[in-house]
């Protein structure tokens, strides 16, 4: 494989990513998971608003689950070839739903909060929220959001290096993992401001 087709920026990589996912899907998934909370907030609604903030967080929460425990496992299973051919349109795909579905989600949740009035007397419950949802933008937007990138890219290649893949695709796992249980302690202290009420 020549290095020459290989992107030599974050940005370039960013091209091959959104040509790879389709700029029409990441449009629309960008729409979708950004426009539903904000239009819900603007409405002045609480309810509205705590039903596409479950809802959203509840797609999250089941793609995360689904492609770690389910999805995953089951392309170790296949040849080499079929799981590329299937990763190679996937892991696109899954960068851009993933990183506005997550500013959807902690969006609407810290602005369902302002509704609600909870920001009057923050409890430790809402601040416990609050940095686990920080924590889980940082590590999304951070080494997840450049190791999948990274991993677009070289399934994208003429001759992907399956060491590369294997090696970006385990440190990915690590770093999701880190995110599955900050998701698993966002929901207990989302529980605990529940109790509130």
């Amino acid at each position: 494989m020549s290095t020459i087709d290989r992107p030599s920026t974050h940005r370039e990589e960013l091209g091959v990513l959104f040509d790879a996912a389709s700029e029409r899907f990441a449009g629309i998934a960008a729409v979708v998971f950004l426009g539903a909370p904000l239009v819900a907030y603007l409405s002045g609604d609480p309810r509205g608003l705590f039903y596409v903030h479950v809802a959203l967080g509840a797609f999250w929460f089941g793609l995360d689950f689904f492609f770690k425990f389910v999805l995953g496992p089951s392309l170790e299973s296949v040849s080499d070839d079929a799981a590329a051919a299937v990763n190679a349109t996937l892991v696109p795909k899954l960068v851009v739903v993933a990183e506005p579905l997550s500013l959807g989600v902690v969006g609407s949740g810290i602005a369902l909060a302002e509704l609600m009035g909870y920001w009057a007397d923050p409890s430790v419950w809402l601040w416990g929220s609050l940095g686990i949802g920080i924590a889980m933008l940082a590590v999304g937007f951070g080494p997840i959001h450049f190791l999948t990138t990274r991993l677009a890219v070289e399934l994208s290649m003429p001759d992907p290096d399956a060491n590369r893949i294997d090696a970006l695709f385990g440190r990915t796992v690590q770093w999701g993992l880190v995110q599955t249980v900050l998701m698993l302690a966002i929901i207990l202290m989302m529980t605990g401001l529940r109790w509130q009420l």
